[in-house]
């Protein structure tokens, strides 16, 4: 019996309408979408793809991926998950994991592509629209112009004052926990006013603040902020 092919779609980070027509051909084709799930039992990037694609008749998968730094946890969970895809693989089914954004940014899907690539499955990839970009297009901003970089930040990462001061613009992703620190690094270094933020863009409760000078919102997990240079 011929394997399953393992697919990862990005879905975009909230509207459905961000689809491409790619991934929704690899969603109708496959016959298990993989759906991971974060806190709160929640099966964000599989609401948004309800909302292009009737996946009523389909299996679904549901992969708990654990918020730990531990990377010893993180490595079991990771390869259970990956077993958990492979037994449907082995049946001759295809499936489709769901990633928020684009599979190559911060995706929980890069972390069973290798292991399944290296049991030696066959695997596709198909990209989606990042946050950021997404994001900008809200804001009716130019992320970059020619011979000015393009800086994509994780917001709770270290030395942020340093990553802030690099030329070009920056993008801070995830930034939601760490958004006091952030405000206070670009209240030090005079950047407030050159910051805009969008929570959840393209969802329901989506918020935006386009000058954090001007005050800060509340902000959740899902939370970009661009700095123009």
């Amino acid at each position: 019996m011929k394997k399953g092919t393992f697919y990862g779609v990005g879905v975009g980070p909230g509207d459905p309408e961000l689809l491409t027509l790619k991934a929704i051909r690899a969603m109708e084709h496959c016959p298990v979408i993989a759906a991971p799930e974060t806190r709160g039992e929640k099966t964000l990037a599989l609401d948004i793809a309800r909302g292009a694609v009737d996946l009523s008749q389909k299996t679904i998968l549901t992969l708990e991926f654990l918020m730990t730094r531990d990377k010893q946890k993180l490595e079991e969970s990771h390869r259970a998950q990956a077993r958990a895809v492979m037994e449907y693989l082995d049946q001759g089914q295809d499936v489709a994991m769901l990633n928020l954004g684009d599979v190559s940014i911060y995706s929980t899907f890069s972390y069973l592509l290798e292991i399944i690539k290296e049991a030696g499955y066959e695997t596709e990839v198909i990209p989606g629209v990042p946050s950021f970009c997404a994001v900008a297009a809200l804001l009716q901003q130019s992320l970059t112009v020619m011979r000015q970089p393009l800086h994509i930040i994780p917001g709770g990462h270290g030395n942020l004052e340093e990553h802030l001061s690099l030329p070009g613009t920056k993008v801070l992703m995830k930034s939601g926990k760490s958004l006091p620190e952030v405000r206070e690094t670009l209240d030090k270094l005079g950047l407030s006013h050159k910051a805009s933020l969008v929570q959840n863009c393209g969802l329901p409760d989506e918020k935006v603040c386009r000058d954090l000078a001007e005050g800060i919102p509340e902000a959740g997990y899902f939370t970009t902020i661009v700095i123009k240079e």
